[in-house]
């Protein structure tokens, strides 16, 4: 009985109501925040509340933004409801509304292009040992809003991806975040990136290099001695054949002041970023500046 009774009383109850906003004005965005949903205070009998609660969905009311935006700026969200019984498919009465209207602000639209950054958390111990590489593709997307907007953003985060277990190749697409503040006021290019994670065992090994002379103030012919040196390199087990003497680069620099008896050190560059140099021998070296 008491169940009948709890079905038939009147009960308050508040609803989320989603927004579909479609048709901007060509060339413009809005650049103020707008719901995305309409939050309906209702008033309805037990029974078809418990029905409207059992909906896995509302339906969406769609906004034809260009049309309002020809008339005024500004919309009564109860007109915009319209029929709310037909639109939650059971007998409602309305109460009230939040916002009750919507006003729209529009502004020019600008671009820029913004660095993507992945935000990882690995939850084990990389082995010593171990190289860990990181990509992400692409490296930069577009972004499309308001100024004002644009000059709050140089770079943009990807959802945080977990890992719980060691993969020595994870692949995957992962989604781009986007700041709660500026949600609905910014468009990108792509939504989605593709994160790799590369583990790989560094390599060891030892090559000789030329040594070159830089940035010299003095005429004449430089010998050096010795005029090679010993480079050990680290490097990915998969980067192994690419380091080479044409991939690492020693000089020395010969400056205003020096005499010719000290011992000048020997400076090491590579075009691959992800090698490390170990050990360089000898780490000085002597010369003799012949003069014309």
């Amino acid at each position: 009985m008491w169940f009948v009774n709890a079905l038939n009383r009147s009960y308050t109850h508040t609803v989320a109501i989603p927004v579909k906003y479609e048709h901007l004005p060509l060339g413009k965005r809005t650049i103020n925040k707008l719901p995305r949903y309409i939050m309906a205070d209702i008033k309805t009998s037990g029974a078809k509340l418990l029905m409207l609660l059992l909906k896995k969905s509302i339906a969406e009311i769609t906004i034809d933004v260009h049309h309002i935006a020809k008339k005024n700026k500004a919309t009564s969200t109860t007109a915009l409801i319209g029929n709310l019984s037909k639109l939650l498919n059971t007998d409602v009465e309305l109460i009230k509304v939040r916002p009750d209207s919507l006003h729209f602000t529009f502004g020019k639209i600008y671009t820029k292009k913004v660095a993507l950054k992945p935000v990882i958390q690995i939850n084990y111990n990389i082995p010593t040992g171990v190289f860990k590489q990181v990509k992400i593709t692409p490296q930069y997307i577009t972004i499309s809003a308001d100024s004002l907007t644009l000059s709050k953003i140089d770079t943009l985060c990807t959802e945080k991806l977990v890992l719980n277990t060691f993969n020595q190749h994870v692949e995957q697409l992962i989604n781009i975040e986007i700041p709660e503040d500026e949600e609905d006021l910014l468009t990108l290019s792509q939504y989605k990136a593709m994160l790799h994670i590369n583990l790989d065992e560094y390599a060891k090994k030892t090559i000789e290099i030329p040594i070159q002379v830089a940035n010299t103030f003095y005429k004449g012919t430089v010998k050096i001695f010795p005029s090679t040196v010993q480079v050990t390199v680290h490097a990915p087990y998969a980067l192994f054949d690419s380091i080479t003497p044409a991939t690492i680069k020693a000089f020395i620099e010969l400056k205003k002041g020096y005499s010719g008896n000290e011992k000048i050190p020997v400076r090491i560059s590579a075009s691959i970023n992800d090698c490390k140099i170990t050990e360089v021998l000898p780490q000085k070296v002597e010369y003799i500046i012949r003069k014309p």
